[in-house]
């Protein structure tokens, strides 16, 4: 814990230092620039041969701004609303009632006695009878 404290005291005086040595450094280059300006011996500015003139304060009125004036039209109070007479709307046109079938009813009100009557099984006859026996044989002979 000492060596923190011992290391964050050395990093501050290292910064310390290096803000005095630019400050150092700026006050040398203000006295160098400084050195190098004319100096007026006469209380007349060098830079303006004239003599300065102090006038005596004045205190003038304040400006007036004058607008353009503008002239509206007087405003007209009605104790009653006015209302445009309107014509009548148009009539809506009659809308008819579409003609809706009935489907068909639901299974659990139609009764076994009302069901269609099924359609019977049809059970496939066969002529003639297949030829089990001589299936394939034609195959067999080639290979």
């Amino acid at each position: 814990m000492a060596a923190v404290s011992n290391v964050n005291l050395l990093v501050a005086s290292l910064d310390l230092q290096l803000v005095q040595s630019l400050l150092g450094a700026m006050r040398a280059a203000d006295r160098h620039c400084a050195g190098q300006l004319p100096v007026a011996i006469s209380p007349i500015d060098s830079y303006c041969p004239r003599p300065v003139i102090h006038p005596q304060p004045r205190y003038l009125p304040r400006p007036v701004l004058h607008p353009t004036p503008r002239y509206l039209p007087r405003p007209v109070l009605h104790p009653q609303p006015r209302v445009e007479p309107q014509c009548c709307p148009p009539p809506c046109p009659k809308a008819g009632v579409p003609h809706i079938t009935a489907g068909p009813q639901p299974p659990w009100k139609i009764l076994p006695w009302q069901e269609p009557a099924a359609a019977p099984n049809v059970i496939k006859i066969t002529i003639r009878p297949p030829d089990t026996m001589t299936k394939g044989n034609l195959i067999d002979l080639f290979l």
